[in-house]
């Protein structure tokens, strides 16, 4: 009994530190997206949460949907998502998106928290040059 306690603890530290390591294995992006006349027209013919679809498509991918707007006065959608730390993955799912055709113009940003800010910040001098 004592060695199956201690197998379901071990398995249980596992898998606590799999899935710490894959939540500090993600990236954050804010997905700024601008339909095309096509897709205004789709969404006018069949009104539904975009959001939502989009959520799941996301966490098919491991992903996860952190919010979805819509600005007013510009038309255009503002997704902030977190995906896993795969730029392959990231640029494929963007080329996607484009390829599409239901978006004129998609800008895509990674994002980084204040607390990564105040690493990068940290990393400055590794990188500054004398100036000429």
């Amino acid at each position: 009994m004592k060695r199956l306690l201690l197998s379901a603890l071990a398995y249980a530290l596992i898998f606590t530190t799999a899935v710490s390591a894959e939540e500090t294995r993600s990236r954050y992006y804010l997905g700024i997206g601008e339909p095309s006349p096509e897709a205004w027209q789709i969404m006018i013919e069949n009104p539904t949460d975009r959001g939502k679809g989009m959520g799941a498509a996301l966490e098919a991918m491991g992903g996860e949907m952190i919010s979805y707007f819509w600005g007013m006065a510009d038309g255009r959608n503002y997704v902030t998502v977190r995906l896993p730390d795969d730029p392959a993955m990231v640029q494929a799912m963007y080329a996607a998106r484009l390829r599409q055709g239901v978006l004129k113009n998609y800008t895509f940003i990674e994002l980084m928290t204040s607390a990564d800010m105040v690493e990068a910040l940290k990393r400055v001098p590794e990188f500054s040059t004398p100036a000429e």
